[in-house]
């Protein structure tokens, strides 16, 4: 009663689990299996009692079959044509049915108070070994499977042996040896070990997917390029990826397997596997390599060979770039923000104490809230990216253009006295005057005051910011629209 319940339940998951109706095939037949054992047991006359013996053998069929589906979808070797494995049990049916005439099956069987006593047949034998052969050969698929799968689906494999080996022990103790147990047919009983068992390994997640994973297939998987060298660098396997790497770096490369690395890829990735470790590698046509070189070895510790993993992160390689960039940049305007500002600064600082002349220009926007009141702050903020623009296409590249913030802006101009960069300045001030703005409300022209500082000797960075910030508001102070030079002169400190 046991077995149909549970057959009829895993029967309802069919759908939901290849390996269910393989399982209720299983459970299914160990109920027919049992209860015909039963009934032969209570049957009032030996006549009764051998014919109900015969209903045994299609449940140990339906048994054997389930059992050989179940071990082979586990081991990702469905069956491609099932229906075969039903010509056994039908021509089992057939023999046992007509066994009486024939008496292939059993030659003389007689009822006795331990059950049903008998002198098997040849068809019965060949029951038997065939019984026995499909078990083994679904063991056997179990134990390759469990060899070659990843270490932690192995302790599936294991778990489903023992549901497998259990009924299988107990059948031969009762075929086999004759133990008096009043009766007791362990290999059905057993079976139920065998449910409770493949139920467990696949409801608790652990085989929640039964087809096997191989390392080859793993290793086939992978986009990153997989190379394995001999001892000597030559090539013992590579991956789908590895293959692929190799044929765009060596067009006319061919196949690499045996062959020598440095006669394959030395010339693009010399060094790759020089030494244990990672390390990027700029190829010859511009893209951007990882490569992780892992050398193996023996238990005496001998080399065994090297594993190779190639990964091209050109792409990579530019986002990172380009995030980079933006962490160093103003989200409005695109010129360099306050942060990198400071960093260069000091950087620009320190090679001034080599006695280089270093200025900073610092620029404020005219009457810039009224801008915003009359016109928005779209117009605003197209007034700022417009000098931005304009800034950034004056300076040279040694020179650094960074929003300081709001409305004002920092020039670096290393190399360049404090009279130079105010004539520049100048410049620049000239031309933000004449360029127009168009807006909703007409024409808008504005202009920008400027502070010029220079530093020269005994301050600091943060020194030349306030004496250009105060030679700013001199010139606002003034009426705006100008450009003013620090009174003081400043060198590095140190």
């Amino acid at each position: 009663m046991i077995a149909v319940f549970y057959a009829a339940m895993t029967y309802r998951r069919r759908f939901e689990t290849p390996l269910a109706f393989p399982l209720s095939l299983v459970m299914g037949g160990g109920a027919v299996w049992a209860l015909a054992d039963a009934c032969a047991l209570a049957a009032p006359t030996p006549g009764l009692a051998i014919a109900v013996n015969y209903a045994v053998f299609p449940g140990v069929a339906t048994v054997i079959v389930g059992f050989f589906l179940h071990t082979s979808i586990s081991s990702g070797h469905r069956p491609s044509r099932p229906a075969l494995l039903l010509i056994q049990p039908l021509l089992l049916v057939a023999v046992v049915a007509t066994d009486p005439w024939h008496h292939l099956f059993y030659r003389h069987a007689e009822f006795g108070n331990l059950g049903i006593t008998g002198q098997p047949g040849p068809a019965y034998w060949a029951h038997v070994l065939y019984s026995y052969a499909m078990m083994m050969a679904g063991t056997v698929l179990v134990i390759r499977a469990m060899r070659r799968a990843v270490r932690g689906q192995r302790r599936v494999y294991r778990w489903f042996l023992v549901g497998a080996i259990a009924p299988t022990a107990g059948n031969l103790v009762t075929v086999f040896l004759h133990v008096d147990m009043r009766g007791l047919d362990l290999a059905p009983v057993l079976f139920l070990v065998t449910g409770v068992v493949w139920w467990w390994t696949e409801r608790s997640g652990v085989n929640s997917e039964p087809v096997p994973v191989k390392y080859a297939q793993v290793i086939s998987a992978l986009s990153d390029a997989v190379m394995v060298l001999d001892p000597h660098g030559r090539f013992l396997d590579v991956n789908p990826a590895a293959a692929k790497l190799l044929a765009a770096v060596n067009p006319a490369g061919g196949a690499v397997i045996g062959r020598q690395w440095l006669e394959v890829a030395g010339t693009h990735f010399p060094a790759a596997v020089a030494d244990a470790g990672q390390t990027t590698i700029y190829g010859a046509s511009g893209n951007v390599y990882d490569f992780r070189v892992v050398k193996m070895a023996a238990a005496d510790g001998s080399s065994t060979g090297t594993v190779v993993v190639a990964r091209d992160i050109t792409e990579l390689e530019r986002l990172r770039a380009e995030l980079t960039e933006q962490a160093v940049r103003d989200g409005l305007t695109g010129v360099y923000n306050r942060r990198h500002l400071t960093t260069v600064l000091e950087a620009q600082a320190a090679v001034a104490a080599d006695g280089h002349p270093l200025s900073v220009v610092m620029i404020d926007v005219d009457h810039f809230k009224a801008v915003n009141d009359r016109y928005g702050h779209a117009v605003g903020d197209q007034v700022l990216v417009d000098l931005a623009r304009q800034l950034a296409g004056s300076v040279r590249e040694c020179d650094m253009v960074a929003r300081y913030g709001g409305e004002e802006f920092v020039v670096i101009l290393p190399g360049v006295p404090a009279h130079a960069a105010a004539e520049r300045a100048d410049l620049w001030r000239r031309q933000c005057a004449a360029r127009a703005v168009d807006t909703p409300l007409g024409t808008l022209h504005v202009t920008f005051s400027a502070g010029v500082a220079q530093l020269t000797a005994g301050g600091s960075p943060e020194d030349l910011l306030s004496l250009a910030d105060e030679a700013l508001y001199r010139a606002k102070r003034a009426g705006r629209d100008r450009v003013l030079t620090a009174e003081h002169t400043l060198s590095v400190t140190g």
